[in-house]
């Protein structure tokens, strides 16, 4: 692994354990739950659209990471359900733009490789707020999620061992 890396190991010696973040903060009925394995995390739920509702996710803790120096995400997952969203958030305001990769896992053990520089970065909701650098913004990552929000209302079910930041060549 590069000196220049960032690596996320799920599973139930973690030391500050990720979260669920539902539409419900919103009036929606979409579900998660949360388990902790030995050595990772599983989500699980079902989408749901009614009251404008629509996603799911799991939140990291609050933090600081700086992603400028690498250039590739590689989530060790399996599930079903998909597409998920991996989400880096740089603002702890709700309506701020984040960015974000899609995927989606199959039911076997695999490493899905996301290139950080084909991130897309959603629209912020109150307004065009701000101009987003992705450069700039990668330097204070302040939050990681995992995000079921694709319009559908359907069950799903995903298991991530770890996330990796890594600088490939």
């Amino acid at each position: 692994m590069s000196s220049n890396a960032h690596n996320i190991q799920f599973g139930a010696t973690m030391n500050e354990p990720w979260r669920t973040l539902n539409d419900g903060v919103m009036g929606g009925l979409s579900e998660g739950e949360l388990m902790l394995y030995d050595t990772s995390m599983r989500w699980t739920g079902q989408t749901r659209l009614e009251n404008n509702g629509g996603f799911a996710s799991i939140r990291a803790p609050w933090g600081h990471h700086d992603l400028r120096a690498l250039n590739q995400a590689i989530v060790r997952c399996r599930g079903n359900g998909g597409p998920f969203k991996l989400t880096l958030e740089n603002s702890q305001r709700w309506w701020m733009p984040y960015a974000y990769a899609e995927f989606d896992p199959s039911g076997e053990w695999q490493d899905i490789v996301l290139d950080l520089e084909d991130f897309s970065w959603s629209q912020a909701q109150m307004g065009d707020l701000k101009t987003v650098n992705p450069s700039r913004e990668l330097g204070d990552v302040l939050r990681m999620g995992l995000m079921k929000y694709d319009g559908t209302a359907q069950p799903f079910d995903l298991e991530v061992a770890s996330i990796q930041f890594l600088d490939q060549p």
